[in-house]
């Protein structure tokens, strides 16, 4: 095996570093969105939440519209890795693998509904942009799924009940409480897909 330079270590220590510091400052940046608005997430605040110098956080990003953005890219690419080609379609019956993907996808969304309600008032498109490409995705994957379980459907319009799921699981969700995000808000989705699908 050949040996890396003490070059190709360095740099990829210091690519290492910046990604955690990143990661730091948009974990920063959504507690201060969520705590004090559009407005009041401010580069100084996100960066004193972030425990770093203003100037580490110009280093990565060109303006706080900039984090935002990068922000909502991570938060979208976390729940879509779920359903991402390499997971497949799961085997199990239809009910409790939607409720295990729920729950994945629960558990992905760090910040849940508090972020998504602040991050609507980013005013670049970028969340819209993200998230009509996110259920797009979401849609296919649906469609797949159910169109391997379709034996133990009541409806019959494949294309109308991904609508239905896909809508009605991402509704909810972004509109849940605190209270209700998490588990029972997986309990409520998986019960009312079901007296749709199965019952």
């Amino acid at each position: 095996m050949p040996r890396r330079s003490a070059k190709s270590l360095t740099r990829q220590a210091k690519q290492a570093r910046a990604k955690t510091t990143v990661n730091v400052i948009l974990d920063a940046a959504a507690q201060v969105l969520i705590r004090e608005g559009y407005a009041g997430a401010t580069t100084n605040r996100i960066a004193e939440r972030a425990g770093v110098s203003v100037g580490s956080v110009y280093q990565y990003f060109d303006d706080k519209d900039a984090v935002f953005a990068r922000l909502i890219d991570r938060e979208v690419e976390a729940v879509l890795s779920i359903f991402g080609a390499g997971n497949g379609i799961p085997e199990e019956s239809l009910m409790p693998a939607l409720r295990r993907l729920l729950t994945v996808a629960v558990d992905a969304w760090s910040y849940g509904p508090q972020l998504y309600r602040q991050l609507e008032h980013v005013p670049d498109d970028a969340l819209r942009r993200r998230v009509t490409e996110a259920k797009t995705l979401l849609s296919g994957f649906i469609r797949s799924m159910l169109e391997t379980h379709r034996a133990e459907l009541r409806v019959r319009d494949l294309d109308v009940a991904t609508f239905v799921v896909v809508n009605a699981s991402t509704g909810l969700s972004t509109n849940a409480t605190t209270e209700m995000y998490g588990e029972p808000l997986v309990e409520i989705t998986v019960e009312l897909l079901e007296r749709y699908l199965i019952a």
